[in-house]
């Protein structure tokens, strides 16, 4: 007798929750790619999907309850019971520190700088 195909199952779900909203997303799945699903924006710089994980902006800072401080949402991987704050205090001025530190030691020479193309 031939064996049957079987359906491909879903991949391993964990169960998280996100600025009060709870959902299911991919064990392995970073926290960014589980609050674009779900319509939860997340400032970022450096991450695109299609690209390696550099986490080097630090723009994406969220706050993880029982974290000791701010994580990389595109470099934290959900893990079941995970509870993440994306507009807490702790959150918005960990990304509002980022980005004045980011103006504060970037040139604002646009129209002229070289890396402009």
């Amino acid at each position: 007798m031939s064996a049957q195909p079987t359906a491909p199952t879903a991949p391993d779900m964990v169960n998280i929750e996100i600025d009060g909203q709870v959902m299911q997303a991919p064990k392995g799945a970073m926290i960014i790619q589980a609050a674009d699903k779900a319509g939860i924006q997340i400032p970022r710089f450096c991450y695109h999907d299609k690209l390696a994980i550099a986490a080097n902006c630090r723009m994406c800072l969220v706050d993880v309850e029982k974290a000791p401080k701010p994580m990389p949402a595109c470099a934290t991987p959900v893990m079941e019971g995970m509870k993440v704050y994306t507009r807490s205090k702790r959150a918005l001025d960990s990304q509002r520190n980022v980005m004045e530190f980011l103006l504060v030691n970037h040139p604002l020479d646009c129209p002229i700088c070289d890396q402009g193309g």
